[in-house]
């Protein structure tokens, strides 16, 4: 690893003690859902999509009477509190990359006056998932630091029998990059990010539908 990348994951690892949200993962987990990053709301509550994402995520899962309990919040609830209730206790939630990538979230300005550079290659790879490789090296150590980490992540759940639901271009690319494999796993292809009512939209309502009837009948079994 080049002294630039250790500096790198350094940073990353400094600021993970603060600012890392925890995946909502366990052993009950049949649908496992790829998002992005956390973000204010997610830092709040200490759970994935704990916004408007996850409030719309509830929607189309649950039903629009459910729809003002983020995913996130009704996830984390249903484990802490130990509710037990099956049509929770198959959703899992994995953030590609735990700390927020948008340098606002994070409300020390000397932080982010700190970690510059550091902040800005977040907010590239972040903005330009259409790219695998950066002309900036700095871009390109942070894009595998992240990788490397959801590689990780992935890995230790090669056995379990999942559908895998990477939410969104960022997730996609990152589930490509990360490269982990198994044949107990269903990867639900072309479902878009949940924010600014993406899964309403009618471009993405063939992918969409697939997810709603994979959830539905895997509820009914």
């Amino acid at each position: 690893m080049s002294e630039r990348k250790q500096e790198l994951r350094q940073v990353f690892n400094g600021l993970a003690k603060k600012y890392l949200v925890p995946d909502l993962i366990d052993q009950q987990v049949q649908f496992l859902f790829l998002l992005e990053s956390p973000h204010v709301q997610e830092l709040k509550y200490g759970a994935p999509v704990s916004g408007s994402s996850g409030a719309s995520m509830t929607k189309h899962l649950y039903g629009e009477r459910f729809e003002k309990y983020p995913l996130g919040i009704l996830i984390k609830k249903n484990r802490e509190e130990q509710l037990d209730r099956p049509a929770l206790n198959k959703v899992g939630l994995m953030n590609v990359c735990q700390i927020p990538m948008q340098a606002a979230a994070y409300q020390d300005l000397h932080l982010r006056e700190q970690h510059t550079d550091f902040f800005k290659a977040l907010e590239g790879v972040r903005s330009t998932n259409n790219k695998h490789v950066y002309a900036d090296p700095v871009w390109n150590d942070v894009q595998e630091i992240i990788a490397e980490s959801l590689r990780k992540k992935l890995d230790k759940l090669r056995e379990n029998r999942l559908i895998v639901v990477p939410c969104g271009r960022f997730a996609q690319k990152f589930f490509r990059l990360a490269g982990v494999e198994s044949q107990l796993w269903q990867v639900i292809e072309g479902v878009p990010h949940p924010s600014y009512n993406g899964w309403s939209k009618q471009e993405y309502a063939g992918a969409v539908n697939a997810l709603k009837t994979a959830f539905g009948m895997d509820s009914r079994e």
